[in-house]
C-alpha cells in the first residue's frame, strides 16, 4: 500500500513539474515573439528615418537560428590544428626558398 502511495505521489510530482516546465517554455516563446516584433518595428522606424535622409535602407540580419553554431573544440584539437598549420607554413617557406635558389 505504501509503495502505491509513493508511486502515485511521484507521478503527481512529475505531472506538476512537467506543467511548470511547459508554462516556462510557453513564456519564453511569447517573450521571443515580442522581441522579434520589436526588432522588426525598430528596423522599420530606422529605415523610415534613413529614407528621409536619402540613405539606403538597412537589410534585415539573418535570424540567429539560421546561423550555424560555432563548434567548440578541446585543447588537444586546438593544439593539433596549430601544429598542422605550422607544418604547412614551414613546408610553404621551404618550397619558396627552393624556388628562389633555382631561380638565382
Amino acid at each position: 500500500m505504501f509503495d502505491k502511495i509513493m508511486d502515485w505521489l511521484g507521478r503527481l510530482r512529475q505531472g506538476m513539474r512537467s506543467r511548470y516546465v511547459r508554462e516556462l517554455e510557453a513564456e519564453i516563446g511569447r517573450e521571443r515573439a515580442e522581441i522579434e516584433r520589436l526588432r522588426t518595428e525598430n528596423r522599420a522606424m530606422l529605415n523610415s528615418l534613413l529614407g528621409t535622409a536619402g540613405v539606403a535602407p538597412i537589410e534585415a540580419p539573418p535570424h540567429p537560428a539560421q546561423i550555424a553554431p560555432i563548434r567548440r573544440r578541446s585543447w588537444s584539437q586546438i593544439a593539433a590544428a596549430r601544429e598542422i598549420a605550422a607544418g604547412r607554413e614551414a613546408r610553404a617557406s621551404e618550397q619558396s626558398g627552393a624556388q628562389r635558389q633555382r631561380g638565382e
